[in-house]
């Protein structure tokens, strides 16, 4: 009996932990293997490629993002192979296995951590044999039992992190690591919430596991962990060992609980780690206390937002905070204040994210208590509730739009770092929502566009508000080249006049020698800039081995 396990990933660089967990631990005992895909890819293709590895079994990874298509490559399959067996496993199809039994033709779903029982249902096909096992649910026989894996049965297995088939595409993909599973915590929108208690992997697997890591061609390490520092000797041995086989070139990403860390774990961090090898997630979602009680979340605000502080005053960890419009009681008003307040700790990128019901979830079962309307079809995103309209949630998103291009981008660090100081102090919802209204009431798209273009589009925001950034608009403009842009302004250097000037420049010796310049240079890798009547600014964009430097030289033509 042929097996082929299956998933649609959301880019190329993700990896699919699942289809590799599923495999080693069934590859010894049936003739198994998996192969991934990207969503944009075309389904008939995925469907004629994994029908002609001839498989009598199909596995399917199913999740949020995959779901519509991974529903049209079922059909596909169902409709070019009848005979051929699907299996649905994963988050999207384990709390409500009887929907998909019902609605998608397919034959078994797993609910839970499927390593093992998936090879129980392999062997049960294989002989024949009645199924009656937990976590396997038929159209006849819903199974309400979401099984979990025994952690230290998995280590027994060959590691999922260090097959031969991964080794040469390391360096060019995202590697997802756990170092445990379930989730303390009980949020009402999270599926996480429905996973009771803490179950964590031995520590010497884990280490064995890093260290390979560390000693491959992996550039960045996504830990799955749901709450990474809840406990602390867990955290701190983990975090104790990659700062002890730290690589350049490698980060780690974790989730974090912000009101879990303490000053010495901080100060530890800020005193004993590289900069940049670290990046933190941390969600907040809301500063509304009635809010945080409504979905049962607990948090001080307070209390995170200092210890946040902390870690940004010691300039090594990246931070990524989250905010989620659309839960309940947070009006309009009361999510301009949320973002503010969450805003104001300046971290490198806020993830402005939508509320989506997912299947399962507590409050996805509550919908009707707080009036929610959602879109039935994947990810069941919110398009009003009691609290905030459809309109006010449009409006939202086109801040959101505005933060991505903006903020999260790094692309206008100094003159996104003057607005907000000055012309935008604790009013940063504002800022982003200005932005977006201003995009639609020039018709400018919010997606597909040009770096100039995005450049041009804020400078012409920034005149419409008589706010004069324009020197350090050009700045971050020129920091996103590597080599002589064209320009996003209208009072360009035409190329005759610019090559004469450069030549003129490129003949000044004293200024070549201060400058530690040469003619070719001035002439190949400057933009020129006026600046008044004989003052100009020199832009050197000089490259060495793939990186770049950017000197910004003011230089003025007298009389001879």
């Amino acid at each position: 009996m042929k097996v082929i396990l299956t998933t649609l990933n959301a880019k190329y660089i993700h990896t699919s932990l699942a289809l590799r967990w599923l495999y080693v631990a069934n590859k010894d005992q049936f003739d198994i293997s998996f192969k991934e895909y990207v969503i944009k890819e075309d389904i008939l293709t995925v469907a004629d490629e994994l029908l002609q590895l001839k498989p009598d079994v199909i596995g399917i990874s199913v999740y949020i993002w995959n779901v519509e298509r991974s529903k049209r490559l079922v059909d596909l399959l169902r409709e070019k192979s009848p005979q051929t067996t699907i299996i649905l496993g994963g988050p999207e199809v384990t709390y409500e296995p009887d929907f998909f039994l019902t609605n998608w033709n397919v034959d078994y779903v797993i609910s839970g951590e499927g390593e093992f029982v998936l090879g129980e249902l392999l062997s049960a096909l294989e002989n024949n044999n009645r199924l009656d096992i937990d976590g396997v649910s038929t159209k006849d026989h819903i199974s309400r039992v979401v099984v979990k894996a025994d952690l230290e049965r998995l280590t027994t297995l060959s590691s999922p992190y260090q097959l031969d088939e991964d080794r040469e595409h390391m360096k060019n993909r995202l590697i997802y690591f756990e170092t445990s599973r379930g989730c303390p915590y009980q949020c009402q929108y999270c599926l996480s919430s429905l996973e009771k208690g803490v179950r964590y992997f031995p520590q010497q697997y884990i280490f064995d596991n890093l260290l390979y890591f560390t000693q491959s061609s992996a550039k960045q390490i996504k830990f799955l962990d749901r709450t990474f520092n809840l406990n602390r000797a867990h955290t701190k041995s983990v975090f104790d060992f990659l700062i002890d086989n730290y690589r350049p070139g490698l980060s780690c990403q974790f989730e974090i609980y912000a009101d879990l860390l303490t000053d010495d774990s901080i100060n530890y961090l800020n005193e004993r780690l590289p900069k940049n090898y670290f990046r933190f997630e941390i969600g907040i979602q809301s500063t509304y206390e009635p809010t945080n009680i409504a979905v049962n979340r607990k948090q001080d605000f307070e209390l995170l937002s200092g210890n946040i502080q902390k870690l940004m005053d010691g300039g090594k960890i990246d931070l990524h905070l989250d905010l989620i419009a659309g839960l309940p009681y947070e009006t309009l008003d009361r999510f301009r204040k949320s973002f503010n307040d969450v805003f104001k700790l300046k971290a490198k990128e806020l993830q402005l994210g939508f509320l989506k019901m997912l299947r399962g979830t507590a409050l996805r079962r509550n919908a009707g208590k707080f009036g929610y309307r959602y879109n039935q079809q994947a990810p069941y995103e919110i398009e009003s509730n009691n609290d905030i309209s459809s309109g006010e949630l449009e409006q939202i998103h086109d801040a959101e739009h505005a933060l991505e291009k903006y903020w999260n981008s790094g692309k206008f660090k100094r003159t996104m770092n003057i607005l907000v100081e000055t012309y935008y102090k604790d009013k940063y919802f504002e800022l982003f929502d200005e932005i977006g209204q201003y995009y639609n009431q020039q018709n400018y798209p919010h997606h597909g566009y040009r770096l100039e273009d995005i450049f041009m589009y804020l400078n012409n925001f920034l005149v419409s508000k008589d706010i004069d950034l324009f020197d350090e608009l050009r700045t971050d403009y020129y920091l996103n080249f590597k080599i002589r842009p064209h320009g996003f302004w209208d009072n360009k250097i035409e190329k005759k006049e610019r090559k004469q000037l450069l030549y003129q420049i490129g003949n000044d010796k004293p200024f070549l020698k201060k400058y530690g310049l040469n003619r070719r240079i001035i002439e190949k890798q400057a933009a020129i800039d006026p600046v008044s009547d004989n003052e100009y600014l020199l832009t050197i964009f000089l490259q060495d081995d793939n990186t770049v430097d950017h000197l910004f030289i003011p230089y003025i033509f007298t009389e001879k």
